[in-house]
């Protein structure tokens, strides 16, 4: 297990698994399961030897045909990539009501989410998020793509290097 990217980031008795193989996280989230992309404004400024992290996220996405949430400024970016019947724009905050929110019907009006994927989000803002959902919900599994261990998330990567980043989302992509 790796050690929690924030040092002072302690979560309870209920801690995540860090997902070192590409393969399994691929596995994990083709899983049958309902699902929604959250991808963060950072994954616009992010860049992986000149690519955007947010063009990984899109290949991942479309590999899962699955809803996408842009939170920040994220949709202009998104819209011209993605098909805009599974783009919504909404911020994080929302987001992370609704996916705690039994009664939230998902974004096209079939039933809640089962598992919900963040990428590209500050560190400190998507960990209170995945706190909020594992405390306050037991329908949803939380999976975070970015390059830090997040111990409130229920799956997320280990601890990387832009390097090993890079390589683990090409990986990924391949296997879904």
């Amino acid at each position: 297990m790796a050690r929690p990217y924030q040092k002072a980031n302690i979560p309870g008795p209920e801690m995540g698994t860090s997902v070192y193989d590409p393969k399994v996280m691929a596995n994990i989230l083709k899983a049958q399961k309902k699902k929604v992309f959250v991808i963060g404004s950072e994954s616009l400024n992010w860049e992986l030897d000149g690519k955007k992290v947010a063009d990984y996220f899109i290949d991942i996405a479309k590999k899962l045909d699955c809803h996408v949430i842009s939170t920040g400024h994220t949709y202009g970016y998104l819209k011209e990539f993605y098909p805009l019947d599974k783009l919504w724009d909404m911020s994080l905050i929302n987001v992370t009501g609704r996916l705690v929110d039994k009664e939230w019907k998902g974004l096209d009006g079939k039933g809640q989410y089962e598992m919900a994927i963040f990428g590209g989000h500050l560190v400190y803002y998507v960990s209170q998020t995945m706190s909020r959902i594992k405390n306050f919900s037991n329908w949803v599994r939380t999976v975070d793509l970015d390059r830090y261990s997040h111990p409130n998330a229920r799956f997320s990567l280990p601890n990387l290097s832009d390097n090993d980043w890079k390589a683990f989302l090409e990986k990924l992509i391949e296997n879904l």
